[in-house]
C-alpha cells in the first residue's frame, strides 16, 4: 500500500503540489489524470524517491520511502522521456536493469521485444519514439516490481501498439501482483484498464475514486426540438456541459430524481439518455471543481 500524507512540493517559489493526501491499495491499476502542469510527473518522482518532498511524507508498505533504500527495489518509475546512452541497445539496457532489479525476468523481456518486432541488438538512437517507448515499457514490466509508475504510458504508441500494450500490461498484472499507477492524456486507453483514478488540478487532488463509482453523479441527455433554442432555457438546470447545434441539444447535469420532468418541461420532441464515458466525467468534474 502507498500512503501519501499532507504532501507539499515546490520548485523555488512555485508550488507544484499542495497538501496531497492519497492512498493507493495493493494489486490495483490507477489512472493519474490532469492537464500539463497539474503535478502528475512530480508526484510520481516523489513516490519513487527521485525527488524529496518539501513537507509531508510518502509511505510504502508501512515505511517512509526516503529512509529505506531496499524499498526502491520494489518501485519502478518510467518517465515520459527516459535516459539512455548513445550506444544503448535493448539488450544492453536489460543487462543494466538486471543489476538493479533482482527479480528482472529476462525471458519475459525477450518474449515481448520479439512480439513488438524490435531488434534486440539494435541501436536505441536509431529507433522511432514509439519503438523506444515499447522497449522501456517492456523493461518496466520485466523488472517484476511491486509498484510500477508509468508517466504518459501511451505517448508515441500507435493505436494498435496501445491495444497490444494494454493486453501486455493486463497479462503481466495477472501473473505478477503489483500496483500500477499510469499518468496519461489518453483517457480512453485508461478507461479500459484502470480500477481507480486520481484527478489533479491546480496543485491539488480534485477527485479520486473507483473507476465507475462516481460516474452516476452525472447523466447525459440528447434532445431534439421543433425550433432552435438558446442556452437561457437550460440555465435553471445548472448544466455542467451544454452543446446546442440548431435544434439538437446535448446536456450533462447532476443526476436527480426530478431531472427528467425538468427536461420535459422544456418541450423537446425527443429525449434520449446517452452513455457517459471517462472523458465526459473528467470534463465535468474539472468544470465543477471536484467531487461534491
Amino acid at each position: 500500500m502507498i500512503e501519501i500524507k499532507n504532501l507539499t512540493h515546490r520548485f523555488g517559489n512555485s508550488t507544484v503540489l499542495e497538501h496531497i493526501d492519497l492512498t493507493f491499495e495493493e494489486g490495483k491499476i490507477y489512472g493519474l489524470i490532469g492537464i500539463n502542469g497539474a503535478g502528475k510527473s512530480t508526484l510520481m518522482r516523489l513516490m519513487s524517491s527521485v525527488y524529496r518532498a518539501n513537507s509531508g511524507s510518502i509511505w510504502i508498505d508501512g515505511e517512509p520511502i526516503d529512509s529505506n533504500a531496499k524499498l526502491k527495489e520494489l518501485v519502478f518509475f518510467l518517465p515520459d522521456d527516459p535516459y539512455y546512452s548513445f550506444n544503448a541497445t535493448p539488450y544492453s539496457l536489460s543487462k543494466m536493469y538486471e543489476i538493479f532489479y533482482p527479480n528482472f525476468d529476462m525471458k519475459l523481456f525477450k518474449e515481448y521485444i520479439k512480439k513488438f518486432d524490435i531488434d534486440l541488438k539494435g541501436k536505441m538512437n536509431h529507433f522511432s519514439k514509439g519503438m523506444r517507448r515499447r522497449v522501456f515499457l517492456t523493461l518496466a514490466i520485466a523488472c517484476q516490481v511491486k509498484y510500477l509508475f508509468l508517466d504518459e504510458a501511451f505517448d508515441g504508441l500507435d493505436p494498435l501498439a496501445r491495444i497490444e500494450f494494454n493486453h501486455f500490461l493486463l497479462d503481466a498484472f495477472e501473473s505478477h501482483t503489483m500496483t500500477v499507477i499510469i499518468s496519461s492524456h489518453s483517457l480512453k486507453d485508461l478507461e479500459e484498464i484502470i480500477d481507480g483514478y486520481v484527478i489533479l488540478d491546480h496543485q491539488k487532488v480534485l477527485a479520486s475514486g473507483k473507476m465507475m463509482e462516481n460516474f452516476e453523479q452525472y447523466v447525459k441527455y440528447q434532445m431534439a426540438y421543433t425550433s432552435p433554442i438558446t442556452e437561457e432555457l437550460f440555465k435553471p438546470l445548472h448544466p455542467t456541459e451544454l452543446k446546442i447545434v440548431g435544434k439538437i441539444v446535448q446536456i450533462v447535469v447532476r443526476r436527480d430524481e426530478e431531472i427528467i420532468k425538468e427536461l420535459e418541461a422544456t418541450n423537446p420532441v425527443m429525449i434520449e439518455e446517452l452513455e457517459m464515458d471517462f472523458n465526459d466525467y473528467f470534463t465535468n468534474i474539472v468544470s465543477e471543481g471536484g467531487n461534491k
